[in-house]
């Protein structure tokens, strides 16, 4: 029988951690005695406890241990678990690696422009849209489209949140789709369409004013291309509402594909399409 301290010293586990695992019955002495309240465990109990650890080292929470332990797994079902957890690790990991990755862009990039610090990832819900689609011959020349949407969304149309996916931007042949978010699906009139967005992943940043969209541009491509992702589809532009011009620009993102030829980003108009 060996004492908590011999225990303690030959496991390197704390005295107060066993305690512990005393006292939520993870680890329960063999025998105690009841004049000075030692504690005595058995030999057979040193391979519970580097069960234990081993266990605690794979991620596993104390009241998973004990549930595990108290259901006497068998050699095959420790080997299941191992092999989910493994998985569950690599993709911690990786998702860390990206992370990592994401912060080294922000680092490189600040140094010429504060910009890129607030160039965040998010997700976005599905949501109902009224749209409208039109090959504009500038940028600036969504504003009928978005006027003509108004007039087709009628009662629709004060609270609609309202923005443009721009789908090719080739110089004089702009595909522009201008949108209105609607709560739910809506009678499409004249030129209007209602569909439903998917959601997706963003990488977002908000500019305010018109001449800051160009920095606001250069920063997403710069930040986005040494991040490690990839644009999975046409850029966006949310038209916040507010006392000035506020605008949230979109990238539907993904992760690039590590066979893929790393180019530098080309450097047209910064809403050309990619």
């Amino acid at each position: 029988m060996y004492k908590i301290g011999e225990l303690s010293r030959l496991s390197q586990v704390p005295i107060r951690t066993l305690r512990y695992y005393d006292q939520i019955g993870l680890l329960v002495p063999a025998q105690v005695d009841r004049a000075s309240g030692y504690r005595g465990y058995a030999a057979e109990q040193f391979e519970r406890l580097n069960r234990i650890l081993v266990l605690k080292d794979l991620g596993l929470s104390l009241d998973e241990i004990r549930a595990l332990l108290a259901d006497r797994a068998s050699t095959a079902e420790l080997h299941a678990l191992v092999r989910r957890k493994h998985a569950e690790l690599a993709q911690r990991v990786e998702a860390e690696r990206l992370r990592l990755a994401r912060a080294a862009a922000r680092l490189a990039l600040m140094a010429g422009d504060a910009t890129s610090a607030d160039i965040a990832i998010r997700a976005v819900a599905p949501h109902w849209v009224a749209s409208l689609r039109g090959t504009l011959g500038a940028h600036d020349d969504c504003e009928p489209l978005l006027d003509e949407l108004g007039r087709q969304l009628g009662r629709h149309r004060a609270r609609a949140q309202r923005g443009a996916i721009w789908h090719a931007c080739e110089r004089g042949a702009i595909d522009c789709e201008v949108f209105a978010i609607v709560p739910a699906p809506i009678a499409a009139t004249g030129r209007v369409t209602v569909r439903q967005l998917p959601a997706h992943r963003v990488a977002a940043l908000i500019y305010r004013g018109d001449a800051d969209y160009l920095p606001a541009y250069r920063a997403m491509r710069a930040w986005i291309a040494r991040s490690g992702l990839a644009i999975t589809g046409p850029k966006r532009e949310l038209f916040l509402r507010g006392r000035e011009s506020v605008t949230e620009i979109q990238f539907p993102i993904g992760r690039r594909d590590p066979r893929a030829v790393a180019r530098r980003p080309h450097a047209p108009h910064p809403r050309s399409s990619t």
